[in-house]
């Protein structure tokens, strides 16, 4: 879009490409005049715009976002009416969504899947505490930026714990949500609650690593059914390579009763972290309890609940809308999600949760054929092993090791927690905190550590501590202007960790000190918690360097990297001077200043701009003359004879090239223009006179025809 032509939101947002389409949206890139920055406007369909329960949820949806205000939730900075369109301003992000990702690449790893729920479960802890559950967690939601900081996006049907607004907005029965991620309360029309996100989180990292999600059918309603019924096939099924812990963090996430999951996002995130560091997992300690102890009976599904069918009600999305029917955003008629069906299940790792079970259409491994394949794997790993010994010993005699040198684990069990972190940094460590309760230490006092005390490691390796949390609760300390290793000792103190550090201009701050912390400095948390900080960069002042001329990559690379970090868009715009595939100009301008990782356009040229020539055959001369000047073409005439009074005499009979051709500004058009001939005059015959013969003075006078002649009289004397 020209900004000849662009269209100007509110007097404020200059609207771009449309970038996204959701249930009852539209979402486009736009460029925030007032700030000079990019930004993504949802507008609402102009169908929805007339109707004021959907203006309502549409305005409750900018509201409860607007107040989330973390580094893994997109932000929303403005809501308003244009004439009949009620848009919302928000953070935009360039890059794709984790559903476009997973499209690309398939199956990833357990211990990648562990990290994206890290930042989710952040995220959910976040709202939840702010009594905001999202309710629609899935892939298209979660925003994978260029940078590589993740956030949860469209909270557009996100409601807050305790509001009655709800039961104006939506029919009774009517179930929202995406079927592939739905948790079997919702599918059951029951009230969802922060626990109902988690549920969705486990659907996610299930799809992540054993590449679909674990319910599909034809239709919503058949997938809802199985969310309430039916158990998913065992992960290690699908990715046989999938670790026992992470699998049992996934199978208490999608417990059936929510009561068997995690109490709080905030719980998730910290198993998450356990298994990405190395050390056992609450989820599979409590799987292994329950199998030892606990009568609830495996595979129990939950019961059945009939709920009045509501309406089939598309929900918003800020990304584009999933390409089949079961990943859209649905309100799904309940009363068809819970028929009653009997089904027997069996369990096919006794150390998983209750309602993690396989179905019996799915046939468990035999157990002759599992050793036998053990006995082959062990095989091939003794070999493996005896060749890499045989390696290391040569090297060991032959003088030939490079290894770095290696430090013994100090036994740091039984220290406070902040004098074990000090020990271990000083011998050149990086330490791990976890907090996790036990009866056989005081608080914040370190009861095991990862690797044991005497294990030799190289410097620079990490060792994970893990310490008794205080359960009395505590406020938040005032972060605001320390350092992270002043911030790091103040909260080791309080037997609190440091979370995510996400770094922010400000040239309000010195460089690398603390701006502010979530929790918020005077918050109340307990022992254990993961504080987040934000720190300053200062004020991250940068010249926007001269890349016009390069090619968009070239100038990607160069912006991208140090000390720029910006967030590239790339606009297309014809030119005349530069080359296609090559950059025209930025926005800000080159050589402006900005600040670092900020958003920066370039326009790369299409190529010299083409317009359509005009039909200009039939006008007179002067007029196609005049007509085509304007239009910036150069006029070449050659005239046609035409007898006279011909109707063409005068005008153009034919052009070159035709109409609509499309030709670049300052090229010939050739008009061929019809011109009458002259009319031809008849003469008469010419006289062709003889010459005068001349005579002498004595020849005789010629013969005249005789005249009257008057003589004067003479004269008188």
């Amino acid at each position: 879009m020209s900004d000849n032509n662009a269209v100007i939101l509110n007097d404020r947002y200059e609207m771009q490409q449309r970038i996204g389409r959701g249930g009852m949206a539209d979402v486009y890139l736009a460029r925030d005049i007032l700030l000079d920055r990019l930004v993504a406007i949802k507008v609402l369909f102009p169908e929805y715009a007339t109707d004021p329960a959907f203006v309502e949820r549409f305005r409750r949806e900018a509201q409860s976002a607007a107040n989330l205000n973390h580094p893994n939730i997109v932000s929303v900075y403005d809501w308003g009416r244009s004439n009949n369109t009620y848009f919302m301003a928000m953070e935009y992000v360039p890059g794709r969504t984790l559903a476009e990702a997973l499209h690309d690449v398939g199956q990833i790893t357990a211990m990648k899947a562990a990290e994206v729920g890290i930042e989710v479960a952040a995220a959910l802890s976040f709202a939840h505490r702010g009594n905001v559950v999202h309710r629609d967690i899935k892939p298209g939601n979660i925003l994978i930026g260029s940078n590589g900081q993740l956030k949860v996006a469209d909270f557009g049907i996100a409601r807050a714990l305790g509001s009655a607004a709800d039961s104006s907005l939506t029919q009774v029965g009517a179930v929202m949500g995406t079927a592939a991620y739905l948790s079997p309360e919702q599918a059951q029309g029951g009230q969802p609650d922060p626990r109902s996100d988690l549920y969705s989180l486990g659907i996610v990292l299930y799809e992540m690593v054993g590449g679909r999600v674990p319910f599909s059918g034809d239709n919503p309603v058949s997938i809802a059914y199985k969310q309430v019924h039916e158990a998913p096939q065992p992960l290690n099924q699908l990715a046989s390579d999938v670790p026992r812990a992470f699998e049992a963090i996934v199978a208490r996430l999608l417990a059936k009763d929510p009561d068997l999951r995690y109490a709080t996002a905030e719980a998730a995130r910290d198993d998450l972290r356990r298994f990405r560091d190395g050390i056992p997992v609450q989820a599979l300690a409590d799987a292994i309890n329950r199998r030892n102890g606990d009568p609830t009976p495996i595979g129990t599904a939950a019961p059945t609940t009939v709920i009045p069918a509501g309406p089939m009600v598309g929900g918003p999305d800020d990304v584009a809308a999933a390409s089949t029917q079961s990943m859209a955003t649905t309100a799904i008629p309940s009363s068809q999600a819970t028929t009653a069906m009997p089904r027997t299940t069996i369990n096919a790792n006794p150390d998983l949760p209750p309602g993690y079970t396989a179905s019996n259409a799915v046939v468990p491994t035999d157990d002759l054929q599992r050793k036998r394949t053990a006995i082959v794997i062990g095989a091939i790993s003794a070999t493996v092993l005896l060749i890499i010994g045989a390696v290391v010993a040569f090297l060991a005699l032959s003088g030939g090791s490079t290894a770095a040198p290696t430090i013994a684990v100090p036994d740091v069990t039984n220290q406070v927690l902040e004098d074990a972190v000090i020990t271990l940094k000083d011998l050149g460590f990086e330490v791990v905190p976890v907090a996790e309760e036990t009866t056989t230490v005081d608080t914040n006092v370190v009861w095991k550590q990862v690797p044991l005390p005497g294990e030799e490691i190289k410097e620079g390796e990490t060792v994970t501590i893990v310490y008794n949390p205080s359960n009395a609760p505590m406020a938040v300390p005032n972060l605001t202007g320390l350092t992270i290793d002043q911030a790091r000792t103040a909260l080791l103190n309080l037997g609190l960790t440091i979370g995510v550090i996400t770094p922010q201009n400000d040239p309000t701050a010195p460089a690398d000190t603390i701006i502010a912390s979530v929790p918020k400095a005077g918050d109340q948390v307990l022992g254990g918690a993961t504080i987040d900080l934000t720190v300053s960069q200062g004020s991250g002042v940068v010249q926007i360097p001269n890349v016009q001329g390069q090619t968009s990559q070239a100038a990607r690379s160069v912006l991208e990297g140090e000390p720029y970090k910006f967030l590239i868009t790339v606009v297309e715009e014809a030119s005349a001077t530069v080359e296609s595939g090559r950059v025209t100009r930025t926005s800000p301008t080159i050589g402006g200043d900005t600040t670092k990782g900020s958003a920066v356009t370039i326009y790369v040229s299409t190529g010299q701009a083409t317009i359509a020539v005009p039909l200009v055959s039939g006008l007179t001369e002067a007029q196609a003359r005049a007509k085509l000047t304007s239009t910036g073409f150069i006029v070449k005439v050659e005239y046609i004879e035409v007898t006279a009074g011909n109707a063409n005499d005068g005008r153009v009979i034919a052009q070159d090239p035709s109409m609509n051709v499309q030709s670049t500004p300052g090229s010939q058009v050739l008009l061929k223009v019809g011109k009458a001939i002259a009319a031809t005059t008849t003469l008469a015959p010419t006289t062709t006179v003889a010459p005068a013969t001349t005579t002498p003075a004595t020849t005789t006078p010629a013969t005249t025809t005789p005249a009257t002649t008057t003589s004067a009289p003479p004269a008188t004397p």
